[in-house]
């Protein structure tokens, strides 16, 4: 499963890697890709293993505020 999701505050490359690393300690995430300059997350999961909800929360824990999915 894939969803894109809208992130604000993501300013910097360091904002982008922080928000992979946290992503990435879920289990079963299969890739992330962020666009800064659009503001997009897009995450391939596998939803028997993590929801969208809790990619939402791992993101808002990394301080960064979802605009939309």
């Amino acid at each position: 499963m894939t969803e894109s999701l809208k992130v604000e505050g993501m300013t910097c490359s360091c904002c982008v890697s922080k928000v992979e690393t946290g992503v990435q300690e879920l289990q079963g995430i299969s890739s992330i890709n962020i666009d800064m300059d659009t503001e997009e997350v897009q995450v391939e999961f596998d939803h028997n293993e993590v929801s969208l909800d809790q990619i939402k929360q791992k993101i808002e824990e990394q301080g960064y505020q979802i605009l939309s999915n």
